[in-house]
C-alpha cells in the first residue's frame, strides 16, 4: 500500500490484506516497530501521516485513478488502523473500498480466500 499511494504513476491497483499502516503506534500486541524514533523516513513511509497532508492536485490524481481495495478482520489488531487510513483516503476524496471481514482473519487462510475474491 505504501508503495502505490507514494508512486501512485507506476501502478494501476493496489490489494491489501490487514495491511498496518502506522508503525509508530503499538495496536494490539504489536509494539510501535520504531521506538518512539521518528524522521522524515519514517513520516514518508507512514500512509497515516503524509495522506493528510498531501495536497499536491497532480499527486492526489494520481491517487484517486488508482483501485485501492482493503481486506481486514473485525477482530483484527489493525482492523481500527484500517478504517482511520480509509477515513484519510476518503477526506482527500480518493476513492477505495474497505471490505471488513468477520473474525480475526489476520491468517493465511483468509488471505487466501481474499486473494479469489479481489484479486
Amino acid at each position: 500500500m505504501n508503495i502505490t499511494l507514494r508512486h501512485p504513476d507506476l501502478f494501476k491497483k493496489v490489494v491489501a490484506f490487514s495491511g498496518r499502516y502506522d508503525l509508530t503506534q503499538p495496536m494490539g500486541w504489536f509494539r510501535d516497530l520504531f521506538d518512539g524514533y521518528y524522521d522524515d523516513l519514517v513520516y514518508f513511509h507512514t500512509p497515516c501521516h503524509y495522506i493528510p497532508l498531501t495536497t499536491d492536485p497532480h499527486l492526489l490524481e494520481k491517487l484517486r485513478r488508482l483501485e485501492i481495495i482493503f481486506a481486514v478482520g473485525e477482530e483484527d489488531a489493525f482492523a481500527n488502523n484500517n478504517r482511520h487510513l480509509s477515513h484519510l483516503l476518503r477526506l482527500k476524496e480518493i476513492s477505495h473500498n474497505l471490505h471488513i471481514w468477520a473474525g480475526e482473519a489476520h491468517k493465511p487462510r483468509y488471505w487466501r480466500r481474499m486473494v479469489v475474491q479481489y484479486v
